[in-house]
């Protein structure tokens, strides 16, 4: 197969830049401590190496999981030092979901190069996910607030796990039979668990009780959201340079997301083609911009789009009701906008 040309990457807010330095030590150490072939398969996921073991400078993941246990931290007025270890664990464990969601879903593109199972097969990279795993709890186990991290840690990647294994469930599921609450409440699942996990995470490894970082995690929760399905989106109309990505992956897969759910329940006379459509056992290119064109013209891009402005907003609107430090609040919607649109704000500054 061959690889897409590597973009540029979009820009980033110094809010992740700084996210990165906070939890790098701590990703360092874990990948020190792992078979040195699966160190090799994590620091490719990373961008930190190529597939030989050189390193290398490449895309890796937007850090947002570790920006909001750092952001958390800062908002105790504690110092944030202390929560260092949950960033790593977070980032630690976002991109063990994404090596096994890629197996999972045949993705053989991300962040401009092939996906880690393309590189280096399903087993070592399944493996390379479980050591990913075990290392965000060791770091966790280590902490002066193990048992309490632990639980939040635990609590959360169980909330991701379980909406990992309703996705299938709909995917199965005539998208006319599909409830809207219950896709979103997945979505919230994929995209928003880690990133409330985050929230409480950075609070408690502080000293503070977790219901401090109750706020964060309902603002976190709504991003996710919101990022979920700007996700569905951008895996059917998605522009590689930005996502890293093919367009077209979730209409190849055959996957009932949010812009086929909301389409196919329009009504709209012409949804007995896009069903026709949809069953195609293999269409071209110009078969899935048609699909792509027919869900367009059926409003689900403009139903999905409205899904993740509504839930961006309520983000926002929660992040508002939190007493906050003015820095810190600036920073956190700088995170929120970011975590869903992929732009740094206009007013931030970029890498």
């Amino acid at each position: 197969m061959t690889t897409p040309d590597a973009a540029a990457p979009p820009p980033l807010p110094d809010v992740i830049l700084h996210a990165r330095e906070f939890a790098r030590r701590g990703l360092e150490e874990a990948l020190a401590r792992l078979h040195p072939d699966l160190a090799r398969i994590c620091g490719y996921y990373f961008g930190w190496n190529d597939a030989e073991g050189t390193a290398t400078n490449r895309r890796g993941s937007r850090t947002l999981q570790a920006a909001m246990v750092m952001l958390a931290a800062r908002a105790t007025g504690q110092d944030e030092a202390a929560a260092a270890p949950g960033a790593a664990a977070v980032e630690l464990t976002h991109n063990f979901s994404l090596l096994h969601d890629d197996i999972a879903d045949g993705d053989e593109i991300r962040r401009d190069r092939p996906t880690a199972w393309v590189a280096f097969g399903t087993g070592p990279t399944l493996v390379a996910g479980d050591a990913l795993f075990n290392e965000a709890v060791r770091l966790l186990a280590a902490t002066q607030a193990a048992t309490t991290a632990v639980r939040v840690f635990t609590d959360g990647v169980a909330h991701m796990i379980h909406a990992w294994a309703s996705e299938p469930a709909f995917d199965r599921t005539d998208p006319l039979d599909i409830s809207l609450d219950a896709y979103l409440e997945c979505c919230r699942g994929k995209g928003g668990a880690l990133l409330g996990t985050g929230a409480v995470l950075g609070t408690v490894l502080c000293g503070k009780p977790a219901q401090d970082g109750d706020l964060l995690r309902r603002a976190a929760h709504h991003a996710g959201t919101a990022w979920q399905a700007v996700n569905d989106l951008e895996n059917i109309w998605g522009n590689a340079a930005l996502v890293g990505k093919p367009g077209f992956q979730d209409l190849r897969l055959r996957k009932h997301t949010l812009p086929v759910i909301t389409a196919m329940q329009s009504q709209h006379p012409h949804t007995r083609h896009l069903r026709q459509l949809l069953a195609q056992p293999a269409p071209d290119d110009n078969a899935l911009q048609t699909t792509a064109d027919l869900l367009e013209e059926l409003g689900g891009k403009a139903a999905t789009e409205r899904v993740a402005q509504h839930h961006l907003t309520q983000a926002l609107a929660t992040l508002d009701e939190a007493s906050l430090p003015k820095a810190v609040h600036e920073d956190l919607a700088e995170l929120l906008q970011f975590t869903v649109t992929r732009r740094p704000s206009p007013h931030g500054r970029r890498a």
